[in-house]
């Protein structure tokens, strides 16, 4: 059905896919079809709440995350269709409306508002998005970076121009990225100069830190 419905994209500009479990995803989904299909009132309703909504991806690591990001915020994970579609309406995603007969049924709330507008960040949390959205805005760099390491069993002494070379990303995007994981601990490096400052001729010797990355670093 995700192919079918278009969702809005702020869903995930906005990064609410950070702190909605896959079957208040896939329920916010659902009253989008059921919208784009007309569905309105006691019929809406209906379909809704038979809907066969399961969680299929149970890793148990990210599962185990959206568990705490919620807790923490104040939200129970859901355990049931009912308390899907609870979550969105305190997450402000959806809203209640009823037809020409009064009867009750849930469309999406449009626009969508930023997290911001809802939720209460603290500075950790905002640094985590921070941390998401860096991620995706990097997102080719930090593939092949990770590619690299991973394919030189965790250990590279190469030079900068090597890894421009070898994976066609920017020299600041190089940069940046390195800065990054070793800010989290996934990596450490070893170089005669700092990160930022670093050349293409300068040599570094770049190693995993195994217990940090394979907790950070999930391959879903």
């Amino acid at each position: 059905m995700n192919n079918q419905v278009r969702v809005p994209q702020e869903i995930h500009s906005y990064l609410w896919t950070r702190y909605l479990p896959e079957t208040a995803y896939k329920t916010y989904i659902l009253i989008g079809y059921l919208q784009q299909e007309n569905k309105t009132g006691k019929v809406a309703m209906d379909f809704l709440l038979n809907a066969n909504i399961k969680e299929e991806n149970t890793i148990p690591q990210i599962l185990q995350e959206k568990k705490d990001v919620l807790k923490k915020l104040g939200y129970e994970y859901p355990k049931n269709i009912k308390e899907d579609l609870d979550l969105l309406l305190s997450f402000q995603l959806i809203m209640e409306v009823a037809d020409s007969k009064g009867d009750t049924y849930y469309i999406q709330s449009i626009p969508v508002p930023k997290l911001e507008e809802v939720l209460k960040l603290d500075d950790e949390e905002i640094k985590n998005l921070k941390n998401i959205r860096f991620e995706i805005d990097n997102q080719k760099g930090m593939d092949m970076i990770l590619t690299m390491l991973l394919n030189g069993n965790g250990n590279l002494g190469v030079t900068l121009d090597y890894i421009y070379k070898t994976t066609k990303v920017k020299l600041t995007e190089i940069r940046a990225v390195l800065s990054y994981l070793v800010d989290e601990g996934s990596i450490s490096i070893r170089a005669n100069k700092a990160i930022d400052k670093l050349k293409k001729e300068d040599k570094l010797l770049i190693q995993i830190n195994e217990a940090v990355f394979h907790q950070k670093r999930v391959v879903l």
